[in-house]
């Protein structure tokens, strides 16, 4: 079985720029194969590492992602990652690459898949994961009442840092620039921001809340940022290297604020490790646990 590029729009209901597959098989049962073309013209390269663009990591995981929810049993719209483990980014994927994405189901219960898969271009593989796919109730609208303005997101006069200063620490522009301001950076902890708009690029491309591996993509932002602002390392550039586990509790809707509170020990080496959580209010939505390099520009 084959779904050509107008059948996955039509089966996933993802716009551009988030399809991240042009043809997708059913080899049998439990194995599925996908494929994709990258442009130049894709509108994330813009705003993910703008002068040398690559491909986000995370969305290396949402393609297979995409190929799984092709062909699982019942609504694609209806499925969501629950956890991300063993994540590992090996290569880079550029413009003008092409993708194969490949996908096997290692274990199934009743709504719950746990997938293996793999990303590779002619250079080879560029990504593996683990993910554990469950079937999930569809998320439609918004917040309900009005929040406070007030709490430990605020944007007050205070705040550690500023929207141009995490601008001036990394390259990421619009629509891969994810995180709005630093709220606070005590120690080894940070706090960081992300308001989530109806306005948002994956909103308008067919998701009604935040995507569960951009949720990886905006903890992982929240620590290069702190990592990036600390002494020696002025004008380098933070990789996403591995998520190690990544687990999602419920969808965040348009209206809400995202707090992304990282612990991130120092290091001396090249390599950083961060983990924590991100929280609506009090609630948590999100346990992540990561890895990132920082390198010379």
């Amino acid at each position: 079985m084959k779904l050509q590029n107008h059948e996955i729009a039509a089966t996933l209901g993802v716009q551009a720029p988030w399809r991240m597959l042009d043809l997708a098989q059913k080899n049998d049962e439990t194995h599925f194969t996908g494929f994709k073309c990258f442009s130049v013209n894709e509108e994330f390269f813009a705003g993910h590492f703008p002068v040398h663009p690559i491909v986000p990591g995370v969305l290396h995981v949402e393609a297979i992602r995409q190929l799984c929810c092709c062909f699982l049993p019942g609504n694609p719209r209806e499925k969501r990652i629950r956890q991300l483990e063993k994540v590992k980014f090996r290569r880079p994927i550029l413009p003008g690459d092409r993708m194969i994405v490949e996908a096997e189901i290692i274990s199934q219960d009743d709504g719950q898949w746990v997938v293996k898969g793999s990303c590779k271009t002619i250079s080879g593989v560029c990504s593996e994961a683990t993910l554990t796919i469950i079937r999930a109730s569809e998320v439609v609208g918004g917040i309900s009442e009005i929040p406070a303005l007030d709490g430990e997101g605020a944007r007050t006069p205070d705040i550690y840092m500023d929207t141009d200063k995490v601008m001036g620490l990394m390259p990421h522009r619009y629509p891969f620039l994810l995180i709005d301001y630093i709220s606070k950076s005590e120690g080894t902890r940070v706090v960081a921001v992300k308001n989530v708009s109806s306005n948002e690029p994956f909103i308008n491309a067919g998701f009604n809340t935040v995507p569960d591996v951009l949720m990886c993509e905006i903890a992982a932002q929240s620590g290069c940022a702190n990592v990036l602002s600390r002494p020696g390392n002025e004008g380098k550039l933070g990789f996403f290297m591995a998520i190690d586990k990544a687990v999602f509790y419920r969808q965040v809707l348009p209206g809400e604020q995202m707090l992304i509170d990282i612990e991130l020990p120092e290091s001396k080496s090249r390599f950083g490790k961060g983990a924590g959580v991100i929280r609506v209010g009090d609630e948590v939505v999100a346990e992540v646990a990561l890895m990132f390099a920082i390198v010379d520009a």
